[in-house]
């Protein structure tokens, strides 16, 4: 008799912890749930074959995690091992949208020929697609052709301007790439209007 009613304690306590785990989930702001999402502060990143590592800042903006800037190290061996996006991380960019047209791209921070992954939300931003696929994609060719010159690293950096701390798309970022040879190509920043 002892085991039925242990049993039976054991089904209620699974039950209830599966759904107050179901709730937490439906609170969460992240919408992929098979990799890590953003949280708040540093996340750090490798990608890239293990050539790439990037450490990303996120604060909270209301009630969503929001990339604040990023930097780090990117070397030849990350070229052209990154991935594309997904349907998890398209649907994620589209969340943190907050100018109404839900047309934006899922933008990699890290470019996907620079060795960044598009499956992970962390590496992802609302991105306006023109810019996208126009000046932001052609400093991301230089910095391709840099690496790729040279024998060293760059170091990259990201800052994402938002308007208000309740935006949770940036209108602006600042991207800029040192390099540790100069030989071949010298440092550059660039600014890109998310709008």
């Amino acid at each position: 008799m002892y085991n039925i009613y242990m049993n039976v304690y054991i089904l209620v306590l699974f039950v209830c912890l599966t759904a107050n785990i179901a709730k937490a989930n439906t609170n969460s702001t992240c919408i992929c749930t098979t990799v890590p999402c953003p949280h708040e502060n540093v996340n750090t990143v490798i990608m890239g074959n293990g050539y790439a590592t990037i450490e990303y800042i996120y604060h909270m903006h209301e009630t969503y995690e929001v990339v604040v800037s990023a930097s780090g190290i990117v070397e030849k061996g990350a070229l052209d091992h990154g991935t594309e996006t997904t349907s998890c991380t398209q649907k994620y960019s589209r969340t943190l949208e907050d100018d109404g047209k839900q047309n934006c791209d899922a933008g990699h921070i890290l470019a996907n020929r620079l060795g960044g992954y598009g499956n992970i939300p962390v590496n992802i931003f609302p991105q306006n697609a023109s810019m996208n696929r126009g000046s932001y994609a052609q400093y991301e060719g230089l910095i391709y052709n840099c690496i790729e010159m040279g024998k060293g690293t760059a170091s990259l950096s990201w800052e994402f301007l938002y308007e208000t701390n309740t935006n949770t798309m940036p209108y602006g970022v600042i991207y800029k790439a040192v390099y540790d040879e100069q030989d071949y190509c010298n440092d550059t920043e660039e600014y890109f209007q998310n709008v």
